[in-house]
């Protein structure tokens, strides 16, 4: 799917409108420079899709839980350090084959990560050439499986987000719809000002 550099603005004013009267004030994730970007796509060797590009470029983002799962956006300098640190766990453990003498999950060089939950799970980018070109997985850390992606590319994601906050359904419906694990759910604010996905009722 692709997203214009304006569909990711609006999707990311319509969710900071949102929050806006309802939320505490929050802490915000920096804004990634032009320059920086263009210096990491030289670093990957890749061009980051549209929209992930615009994602790290874009000011007033909550750094808070608000991504379902729970998951909070990280700076790209903490993406990029946890995208390190994966990948030298990957190869500190080497390759492996499953009992059917699969080679199990690694971490890759081109799955970058953009926000993280609280118990180290991550949301990733695929830049692999390929149907999931930019599309966005949950990264489990102990398990290494990326399953079904969440969103087809950032662009969606927030187009997701948006539209649940707004309307007050639930977000994942086509991740479902494709056979994926995760619950769909809907936002709640709870006594504290804080966003929570709570599982939709089926």
């Amino acid at each position: 799917m692709t997203t214009s550099n304006q569909e990711v603005h609006t999707s990311r004013d319509r969710i900071e409108a949102w929050f806006r009267d309802r939320l505490r004030t929050r802490p915000l994730r920096p804004a990634a420079a032009e320059s920086r970007l263009r210096a990491v796509e030289a670093d990957l060797a890749v061009a980051l899709p549209t929209d992930v590009h615009e994602w790290w470029g874009l000011d007033r983002v909550s750094a808070d839980y608000w991504i379902p799962g729970p998951f909070a956006p990280v700076s790209l300098e903490e993406a990029l350090e946890t995208r390190d640190i994966w990948l030298l766990i990957a190869e500190e453990e080497g390759a492996s084959f499953d009992a059917n003498g699969e080679p199990e999950p690694r971490f890759l060089p081109l799955f970058l990560p953009i926000a993280m939950s609280p118990g180290g799970d991550g949301l990733i980018v695929d830049l692999r050439p390929g149907d999931s070109h930019g599309a966005v997985f949950r990264w489990d850390h102990e398990t290494w499986l990326l399953g079904v992606p969440l969103w087809s590319s950032v662009g969606s994601m927030l187009q997701d987000i948006a539209a649940a906050l707004e309307s007050g359904t639930p977000v994942l419906l086509r991740h479902a719809a494709l056979g994926g694990t995760e619950e769909t759910c809907v936002a709640v604010v709870d006594h504290a000002g804080d966003l929570v996905w709570d599982a939709a009722e089926h």
